[in-house]
């Protein structure tokens, strides 16, 4: 059994690999890896929320599925990058941030109704 250190996406996992007999060898490039320690720990990169378009300050939805939460209301005012409403599709949950700064002039949707890509959420102005 060997003892190694893996690191995903940022976060490091000590794991115990065991050799089965038949099975084939383990290339030697992991064997030989430099140790976690000794190594610059990559950090995690944000993933990419899905685009949202904006036309005349219209912010449509980037996938179908369903209006989970609604973070703001009408008049209020937002910077770019601000949770505006939150998706759920196939149990996994999308934020729809601001793209712009500005001002919430509409919200056209409810919590529970379901959209489809390209429909407009809320208008920003």
């Amino acid at each position: 059994m060997e003892h190694l250190r893996i690191t995903v996406a940022g976060k490091v996992y000590d794991v115990i690999v065991e050799q089965i007999e038949g099975a084939e060898a383990v290339p030697s490039a992991v064997r030989t890896a430099v140790p976690a320690a000794a190594r610059p720990v990559a950090k995690p990169v944000a993933k990419p929320t899905p685009m949202t378009a904006v036309h005349d300050g219209n912010v449509t939805s980037p996938l179908a599925g369903l209006v989970q939460a609604i973070a703001l209301d009408i008049g209020a005012a937002v910077t770019a990058g601000d949770l505006v409403i939150t998706l759920e599709a196939m149990k996994m949950y999308t934020p729809i941030n601001a793209p712009t700064s500005g001002t919430i002039q509409a919200i056209h949707v409810k919590v529970g109704d379901a959209v489809e890509e390209g429909q407009v959420l809320y208008t920003i102005g």
